[in-house]
């Protein structure tokens, strides 16, 4: 399987959203980017101020290729007291987790508020504990940020924000939105947004930067009640079925509804249940070849009908697609 990534589709995504919100751009390219691939991370850092990553291990192979601060998210502070990278800013949640990078030698670190969402951050009196360091050892956040869960709390989580983070200390580089800042009309958007699912192209209007391909590796006519892959099904027609080789190894899952892949522009429908390697399509008429594309995602409609079919969200189809997938950069 491969997955194509347009780079020019995701520049002028993010010119569009920095033409948006006015304000610095944080890309978001934790989970191996979405599933891009996080070697995006370098060809977009022109248009970049920094990024953020969700693990160590993805802001040390990180480092590695940019030169932009990464901000990494809160939890396990560990990693960051035995190797010092100065391009990596952690995230600290109290004034222990600060302390302890402190001393690791990292004076960029960011502070993680809890308005709301109570997964990470850190409340009032952590806040109090954290600013009473910084004027104690006189540093002071890189950056100090929160995140919505949902919508509907824009305004209670921004006016939480505000309550929580007037001390000067803490409203150095403030950031509380995310692809979520291009809906909020009116709001104070802050010093900056980090995107994530818009730069990908999932948000109106904008251009997906990812297709998700497969290769035709089998063709074969079968007759009308002959068997298809594992299990029972069998063929209510004669069929021309494609062997595909994609399977759910490789991200495509099985489930109950109807699957399908596009051969030459044609919607083709997945036959039986995927293999851990391959699947089986439906392309009778369609006049396709061995060795062409099937295409699994080839615009933004396909990813949330695969959403809608796996009961899920558009998220975890796109980070679905890693490991073994061949990433072609356009």
């Amino acid at each position: 399987m491969q997955t194509v990534v347009d780079l020019s589709r995701m520049r002028q995504n993010i010119r569009r959203i920095r033409a948006t919100t006015h304000n610095e751009f944080c890309a978001v390219v934790k989970s191996d980017a979405y599933g891009h691939g996080i070697a995006v991370a370098r060809y977009i850092e022109p248009l970049c101020d920094c990024y953020m990553v969700a693990t160590a291990d993805e802001a040390f192979e990180l480092a590695v290729s940019v030169k932009k601060p990464i901000l990494t998210l809160g939890g396990d502070i560990y990693p960051y007291t035995r190797v010092y990278s100065p391009q990596i800013v952690p995230t600290v949640c109290d004034a222990m987790q600060l302390d302890a990078v402190v001393k690791s030698g990292y004076r960029r670190f960011s502070v993680a508020v809890n308005t709301g969402m109570n997964r990470l951050g850190a409340n009032e009196q952590k806040l109090d504990d954290i600013v009473a360091y910084c004027k104690q050892n006189n540093i002071e956040p890189w950056s100090v940020y929160s995140h919505l869960y949902a919508m509907s709390a824009a305004p209670e989580q921004a006016a939480e924000f505000e309550r929580l983070t007037t001390d000067p200390i803490l409203r150095t580089k403030r950031h509380l939105y995310c692809s979520t800042a291009l809906d909020l009309n009116g709001f104070d958007l802050y010093d900056m947004t980090r995107c994530g699912i818009a730069m990908y192209g999932y948000h109106t209007d904008y251009d997906i930067c990812m297709r998700v391909r497969a290769r035709i590796v089998g063709l074969s006519r079968v007759s009308r009640g002959q068997h298809i892959g594992y299990g029972d099904y069998t063929l209510e027609r004669d069929a021309l079925i494609a062997t595909v080789r994609c399977g759910y190894a490789d991200g495509l899952r099985r489930t109950d509804k109807r699957l399908y892949f596009t051969v030459r522009g044609v919607k083709c429908p997945v036959i039986g249940m995927p293999c851990m390697d391959m699947c089986m399509v439906d392309v009778t008429g369609v006049g396709c070849r061995l060795g062409e594309f099937a295409y699994l995602i080839a615009e933004k409609a396909d990813t949330e009908y695969l959403a809608k079919c796996y009961g899920t969200i558009v998220y975890e189809v796109l980070t679905g697609f890693n490991g073994r997938a061949e990433r072609i950069y356009i």
